[in-house]
């Protein structure tokens, strides 16, 4: 586009009060001042009472759903910044100036990322005016766990993720509960570390509740308000807390001088919390893994010296394992599982290639499978009661959580132009695609009551056909997905399809095209759109690492999807850690890397 660039400057006030507010306004040329104390989720440290409010890099925000660029590394850090976008707004009754940023006019988004900004002017060429909407809860903490998430709900139901309109009122899948991950781990010890998470300001008939949860399964809650509030869009600092596993902390005083000073109320459990958690189960995170097939390892090792023995399954399977837990999914998918993956007394040839079993399941007990096996010969039967052949070959598998959801029903069929549970040995099917199963389970999210369905799959290489049209074995694996497999068994129910697709966003083939061009969409590309997606993952999309041997770092490429129907996303991560192998190596556990997505009912 050659038209002209338009610039907005948004300025945030320098200061952010503690537990107070008041009034900043900002004149300048086409820009967005702050009426209210503005709050961001990066906050400095604090000076005299005060917290400093910065932009960030990749900061983005919108008029009327136009979208400003990112900002730069070079303009962030700074309580303003000018804004560049591509054109100006087309001229309008009322513009709606929202951060951040989003396609969508007069949609506000409250995600684990940042806490909005709303605006309205009718004059851009006027000053124009920003208000905070959320309150930032903020919390030092001290001990010797490592911190992976922490899920932030609301007893009373009040939704604080999501959509809202311009008034803060929510929207259709809003949600009374945010889930933060902490990436790799925050690990605690005893100079504290402050936790900061935003709500949107409003009142709280109950509080606002925080269970924050450790890497091996232990977590703390704490509860603030708990005889209601009503939170302003303003900083709560509240005083230093040490992590206690299975404890809950009761928070109703914030800590205006940093002393910690202030009663704690401390009880022996939750108890307290069973009356309202249904109220509170609206959400469900789902995953998508390619764990990298043992043969398919063996095969690039022998052919390329450069790739480390580490990443043979035998070493490899402990952090394939250990990505699992980290992810903390109720439900992931995962790809290239085997006889070698998956342990049955059932089946013959479960030993790895050093002639000892390897295999997850016995490493992952809190969740149970659905898995077929490669031949499928008798579709009624679960595997492992299938006996009729000898293993698994390379598959999919569905891993649940039976503590959070009820299995109702299963199944695979083949996305092969036969349109059956299982490909048999004749002609049933018309030849024009390869044999690539999809696996689906239907479940009740026990907390809620509501019901899903779940999808994975693992579509054919882009080149796998014919040098006339190498891309139509995909093709039709993607178009029999689409258009017959997920209405088949996920009617209208809402629904999540995962799995390495095999192809990416801009594909020339336009097979990319073909899986969102039903009812299903991409979380990454909607949470993009909406301005929800962190920068990270908007700068380093890809799912895999450039090369076997791991130079290079990480490719641009993402064959690996969440799709969805009937869900709202608020959380989006890839997991790109490395984890030690047998030796202790870092290493990425799979040449994938996976995918976790929250989905709001």
């Amino acid at each position: 586009m050659n038209a002209k660039l338009f610039y907005l400057m948004a300025v945030l006030p320098v200061l952010l009060l503690s537990c107070d507010k008041e009034p900043q306004k900002q004149a300048f040329r086409l820009k967005a001042g702050v009426e209210e104390v503005a709050v961001k989720t990066v906050l400095g440290s604090k000076e005299s009472g005060k917290y400093p409010v910065l932009w960030s890099e990749g900061d983005v925000i919108s008029i009327n759903g136009l979208v400003s660029k990112p900002l730069t590394s070079d303009e962030a850090g700074a309580a303003s910044a000018t804004f560049t976008f591509d054109e100006k707004p087309a001229d309008a009754g009322v513009y709606n100036i929202v951060y951040p940023g989003g396609t969508t006019s007069g949609r506000v988004v409250f995600s684990p990322w940042a806490a909005p900004l709303i605006g309205q002017t009718d004059n851009l060429d006027a000053p124009a005016t920003m208000r905070s909407c959320a309150a930032v809860i903020r919390f030092p903490i001290k001990g010797n766990v490592k911190l992976t998430s922490m899920e932030v709900s609301t007893p009373a139901g009040e939704k604080i993720s999501g959509n809202f309109d311009m008034n803060l009122n929510p929207q259709d899948g809003a949600s009374a509960k945010m889930n933060y991950s902490f990436g790799s781990g925050l690990a605690l010890s005893e100079t504290a570390r402050a936790v900061v998470f935003t709500v949107p300001e409003g009142s709280y008939q109950k509080g606002i509740r925080a269970v924050l949860k450790a890497s091996g399964g232990s977590s703390m809650t704490l509860s603030f308000f708990t005889s209601g509030a009503t939170v302003e869009a303003k900083v709560c600092a509240f005083p230093s807390i040490t992590f206690q596993a299975g404890k809950e902390i009761i928070l109703n005083e914030t800590d205006p001088t940093g002393g910690e000073d202030i009663d704690i109320e401390e009880t022996a459990g939750t108890e307290g919390m069973n009356a309202d958690d249904a109220a509170l189960a609206t959400a469900i995170s789902v995953g998508s893994y390619n764990i990298w097939a043992p043969s398919a390892r063996k095969s690039v090792m022998d052919a390329d010296a450069t790739v480390s023995e580490q990443r043979s399954w035998a070493n490899s399977y402990t952090a394939v394992a250990d990505m699992i837990k980290l992810l903390d999914c109720d439900v992931i998918g995962l790809q290239e599982v085997t006889k070698m993956v998956y342990r049955t007394t059932l089946t013959s040839g479960n030993e790895d290639y050093d002639g000892k079993d390897h295999t997850l399941n016995a490493l992952l007990p809190e969740y149970s499978w659905v898995v077929y096996n490669a031949h499928n010969t008798t579709y009624d039967n679960l595997f492992p009661n299938n006996t009729t052949a000898n293993g698994l070959g390379a598959t999919d598998a569905i891993l649940y959580k039976p503590a959070v959801l009820t299995l109702d029903a299963k199944g695979r069929a083949w996305l092969n132009g036969s349109k059956t549970a299982h490909p048999e040995t004749g002609d049933n099917w018309d030849g024009l695609g390869t044999n690539r199963p999809a696996t689906w389970a239907r479940f009740t999210h026990k907390a809620s009551g509501k019901h899903f369905v779940f999808i994975t799959t693992h579509l054919d290489l882009p080149n796998a056909g014919e040098e006339s049209d190498p891309a139509f074995p995909q093709r039709r694996n993607a178009t029999e997905l689409i258009e017959w497999f997920a209405p088949t068994y996920a009617g209208d129910l809402p629904s999540v399809i995962t799995g390495d697709m095999n192809v990416d966003a801009g594909d020339t083939a336009g097979n990319y095209d073909i899986l969102v061009s039903g009812k299903w969409k991409d979380s990454y590309d909607i949470m993009k759109e909406w301005g929800t997606l962190s920068y990270i993952d908007q700068r380093v999309k890809g799912t895999m690492p450039a090369n076997k041997n791991e130079e290079g770092g990480l490719s641009t490429w993402r064959p690996d999807h969440v799709l969805f129907y009937g869900f709202t996303p608020s959380f989006y991560m890839v997991g790109r850690e490395k984890l030690p192998t047998a030796s202790g190596e870092q290493h990425w556990p799979s040449d994938h890397l996976p995918v976790k997505v929250v989905l709001n009912f």
